[in-house]
């Protein structure tokens, strides 16, 4: 590959006087303009300083006595010296009396500063205004310019020089630069064609020039390097033979080792997976009897005293009227009208009517964790370890309030619950299966969607089906989301147990799980459960330990939205 000329040492070089001899006239330019500058303007000064002076001199008398054409001709006289731009003389009132070499309809120029170097055309003038007077009494005020043409000759002249200066030292200093990296780097061109032959696999390279400068010592060791290199290889390659013969005996015990690895793991992973579905559940059911504890008993002492507050609220209001009802008995309407006004100040209507308000909310409220913390421990049922007849619609009621969290921000759901006759189940199991399928339903969308919930019965089986408008599950994938450690999701977001141990969970239960989707569309997880058969007209209900059976929630159509 060929380097582009300012990538090499040679270009490199070039560049680098290039840029020094740039800074240096820079400076060197600089420095002299700088110089030229103050010279020229204490010059120009110092002209004037001498200059005004004699000027005044000259014009005083005839001021006094006001003849003018005297001060004319004092103004031609000095304009004929040379150097001088222009010269006019005002009377003390500010008048022009007379002048020279500037046009009498144009207002005269502001006195000059400074030095105008980089000037050019009417600027090219330095204006002195000098006021002129007799014993402290003003006469008049003197302006004159003077012309400094020569110094921006002067300047142009300078610069055009130093340009020259410039423009030589930088051909000379790239020529230079030039022959002193052709003899820098007139071995580098081998070395480098070497060093990609070396690299194609040609390890017996053309031996490069060796000398006794650092190129060429550097060639010398490049040569014995490459001589290394070749000895080194057959070493290698001796060395990799033998290792391909120890590697297929490795393998194929490793293979033997793997296949012995691979039963054993498949003989314990359903023994571990339920191991860790039942830790899981355990410590969730601790945790909810412990949060039932925990929350229920200062609970109940909100709830009783905001009870309490609200009785108090009535009688302060009752009081307040009554106050208010026997002060319009007396007829003192003085200090009805003032409590009135303090009434209306203070706010006390609306802070009545605001406290009850506050005081229900928060009656609400308190009913709403104590739902909370009872379906929680509904979820775990700890109590009851064995199955037992469970309404579906109840289960799922429960699992919606753990899994709202989850839902509600992403969401909108539905229900639709048919009428259901009870199913003969471990509830803490089927909960899972609930919370599995609702929390995949709601990670599955894209931004927001909808999830709906149904229940239905056939004779002799309950079913209840998930439904999501996500993103689908692909044909090709969709046959083995039911196998263990199996997911889509990315690393740390997902185990790929939780479809396993749901499918499990219903095949034990004598049920049933199956997937119907469409990519793009959604997808929906029915759960068939077998129904206890209805008794007779003339029996009774089962009871339970805990009493009868909660009330089913029979056709049911509901939809849960987002808060606005």
């Amino acid at each position: 590959m060929r380097l582009s000329p300012w990538r090499t040492v040679r270009g490199k070089l070039i560049v680098l006087a290039i840029g020094v001899e740039l800074v240096m006239l820079t400076i060197m330019v600089a420095n002299s303009l700088r110089l030229l500058h103050r010279a020229m303007t204490e010059q120009a000064r110092w002209q004037a300083e001498e200059m005004a002076p004699v000027l005044k001199a000259a014009l005083t008398a005839p001021l006094v006595q006001r003849d003018y054409a005297t001060v004319q001709a004092v103004i031609d006289e000095s304009r004929s010296v040379g150097g001088v731009k222009y010269i006019a003389v005002l009377d003390r009132f500010g008048k022009r009396v007379a002048g020279s070499g500037w046009p009498g309809s144009l207002p005269l120029p502001s006195p000059s500063k400074d030095f105008p170097l980089f000037g050019g055309g009417a600027d090219e003038d330095y204006h002195v205004e000098s006021p002129i007077s007799q014993q402290g009494e003003p006469l008049g005020t003197l302006h004159f310019g003077l012309d400094l043409s020569q110094i921006f000759t002067a300047r142009k002249l300078l610069l055009t020089q130093g340009g020259s200066i410039a423009v030589l030292e930088l051909v000379l200093s790239s020529i230079i630069m030039m022959l002193i990296g052709y003899w820098l780097t007139r071995h580098l061109t081998p070395l480098a064609q070497a060093s990609l032959e070396v690299a194609e696999g040609n390890l017996t390279p053309a031996p490069l020039p060796e000398g006794v400068d650092d190129l060429g010592r550097l060639g010398a060791a490049f040569n014995t390097m490459s001589r290394a290199i070749a000895e080194r290889v057959r070493e290698l390659t001796q060395a990799k033979e033998a290792l391909l013969v120890r590697a297929e005996e490795l393998e194929q015990l490793n293979r033997t080792l793997e296949s012995r690895v691979q039963e054993e793991v498949a003989k314990n992973r359903d023994k571990d997976k339920f191991l860790m579905q039942q830790e899981k559940m355990a410590s969730l059911g601790q945790l909810a009897a412990g949060v039932a504890h925990e929350i229920n008993n200062p609970m109940g002492f909100i709830t009783s005293n905001l009870g309490t507050l609200q009785k108090y609220l009535g009688r302060l209001a009752e009081y307040l009227e009554s106050q208010e009802q026997a002060l319009r008995e007396t007829g003192d309407q003085e200090r009805l009208e003032g409590l009135r006004t303090l009434r209306v100040r203070l706010k006390i209507d609306r802070i009545l009517a605001d406290a009850g308000e506050l005081i229900e909310e928060s009656q609400e409220g308190g009913s709403r964790v104590r739902r909370i913390v009872q379906d929680l421990k509904t979820f775990s049922r700890l109590d009851q370890p064995e199955s037992s007849p469970v309404d579906l619609n109840e289960c799922i009621e429960t699992t919606i309030n753990i899994a709202w969290n989850e839902i509600k921000y992403v969401a909108v759901l539905k229900r639709e619950y048919g009428e259901l006759p009870q199913v003969q189940c471990h509830p803490q199991q089927i909960n899972q299966v609930l919370l599995n399928l609702m929390v995949n339903a709601a990670q599955s969308l894209d931004g927001q969607g909808e999830i709906t919930i149904r229940t239905w019965s056939e004779p002799g089986s309950v079913f209840v089906a998930v439904s999501d408008t996500g993103r689908g599950i692909p044909e090709a994938i969709r046959g083995r989301i039911f196998e263990p450690f199996f997911t889509t999701k990315e690393v740390g977001q997902g185990t790929g147990l939780g479809l396993s141990i749901s499918y499990d969970i219903v095949n034990k239960h004598r049920g049933e799980i199956t997937v119907e989707s469409t990519p793009g569309t959604g997808s929906t997880f029915t759960v068939r459960l077998p129904a206890i058969p209805e008794p007779a007209n003339d029996a009774e209900p089962p009871v339970s330990a805990d009493g009868p059976p909660p009330k089913p929630l029979h056709g049911l159509t509901a939809v849960e939205r987002l808060p606005q």
